[in-house]
């Protein structure tokens, strides 16, 4: 009777195994920081390209987008129909801008950009967010004390974490959720006890 022998992986072939796959966890977890830090720039950009069109639109109108008392007369047949902002010099915040409704100055601001044809989409929905949720375009003194009318990109709570927030503070501004440019309203401080929880307010960039 031939005895079997049992044959099992020498140790240069589990070394291989282990080997490879470290490989690919490297490189999976290298793929979603790539991911993550692209969506991270994208949320900033965004500030940019919207500031680009708010000033666009205020060289052309001599208005600011939103705030602007004579959009329907420059747009009468746009769909859906523009509203008239009141003029003051502010973009006024209402919420979110939800689709179908016009909201506050803020949402008024997406529909008059894209009517003039600054920014693409429809109506005054809010911009998809990289991270989700939305974005629109509001005075900062909502957002930061004393900083007069200045426009910043408003973004929902549920288009940012407490790390997604906190590493675009670290990378173009001070880090802090209180200061500078980019703020988080209602937050003393960035969590990074619970990193992936949404912020609890609206954070703002200051276009």
């Amino acid at each position: 009777m031939m005895k079997r022998v049992q044959k099992g992986f020498t140790l240069v072939e589990i070394a291989i195994v282990l080997v490879i796959v470290g490989l690919l966890l490297g490189g999976v977890l290298k793929g979603q920081e790539l991911i993550f830090n692209s969506k991270v720039k994208s949320t900033y950009n965004m500030s940019k390209e919207l500031s680009a069109a708010t000033n666009g639109y205020q060289d052309r109108y001599k208005q600011l987008p939103g705030d602007d008392p004579n959009a329907l007369v420059r747009f009468p047949n746009y769909v859906p129909a523009v509203v008239n902002g009141n003029g003051d010099g502010l973009i006024w915040w209402g919420g979110t801008c939800q689709t179908g409704q016009q909201g506050g100055e803020n949402c008024m601001a997406m529909s008059h950009l894209r009517a003039s044809g600054f920014i693409s989409g429809t109506g005054p929905e809010g911009a998809p967010a990289p991270f989700g949720g939305t974005a629109s375009v509001a005075s900062a003194l909502i957002f930061m004390p004393n900083a007069g009318g200045s426009p910043v990109l408003g973004l929902s709570p549920q288009s940012l974490t407490h790390k997604s927030a906190s590493a675009m503070d670290t990378s173009f501004d001070d880090g802090l959720s209180t200061t500078g440019s980019i703020r988080c309203r209602s937050l003393a401080a960035y969590n990074m006890a619970t990193p992936d929880t949404n912020v609890p307010d609206w954070c703002s960039i200051q276009m």
